[in-house]
């Protein structure tokens, strides 16, 4: 067995057009798995879209699921396996013959933070990503490793505003980080606990569909 073949992530996916021109990443949260994401693909309609579900490389201490990062603030943390799977299911989709920016990160709770660390390091922008109900644990580290390429990314951040399991100024943050930066960045902060519900999709379809547009349509918002 080749080192990439061992790198390579348990996946699931979904499309839904015969010749999908865009990609689209889905990454689930702590102590999910890879078929966790297809109802949300199928609930945001995107047309031309390829869907893949890859699963977290580590057993959660729960006993049930997966999760990104194994470990705790105590011990450290275990995260090269993600890395790894990351890096190889890039390249593997670039290899499919997609281009940087129709390739999309999405993310639900850990998954979310795990797309803002991803995407940031990236020697390369890509279509754009879309965090929700997620947070940057380690800002200071993530604003020395993140590349200059990666500022071209765009970014729509989503959270609830009654989420009780991370909080919505966690994307507070991360939108005052982003827009120092220099992204084209988008927070939306929404009625809802720590769930994606249905009445956001037309926004990650939009946003998805033609970022560019997006932002037009949508002004940025002021968090204080």
């Amino acid at each position: 067995m080749t080192a990439a073949a061992n790198n390579k992530l348990i996946t699931s996916t979904y499309c839904s057009s015969k010749q999908p021109t865009k990609i689209i990443i889905g990454l689930h949260g702590w102590t999910g798995n890879e078929h966790m994401f297809e109802p949300v693909a199928k609930m945001i309609k995107i047309d031309d879209a390829k869907w893949v579900f890859p699963r977290a490389p580590y057993a959660s201490d729960t006993g049930k699921g997966y999760t990104w990062f194994s470990g705790n603030d105590e011990k450290g943390w275990e995260i090269e396996k993600t890395w790894l799977g990351m890096d190889q299911l890039l390249n593997d989709i670039q290899s499919e013959g997609f281009n940087l920016k129709d390739i999309y990160l999405i993310g639900f709770s850990q998954g979310a933070s795990l797309s803002m660390e991803i995407a940031l390091r990236l020697p390369y922008s890509i279509g754009g990503i879309i965090p929700i109900a997620g947070f940057i644990k380690f800002k200071d580290i993530l604003g020395k490793e993140a590349t200059e390429e990666s500022k071209e990314t765009p970014i729509l951040l989503l959270h609830g505003n009654q989420d009780e399991i991370i909080h919505v100024s966690a994307s507070q943050k991360a939108y005052k980080f982003f827009q120092q930066r220099g992204h084209m960045v988008y927070l939306e902060c929404y009625d809802a606990a720590h769930k994606i519900p249905q009445h956001i999709a037309p926004l990650i379809n939009d946003f998805i569909s033609d970022s560019i547009r997006f932002f037009k349509l949508n002004s940025p918002i002021t968090v204080e």
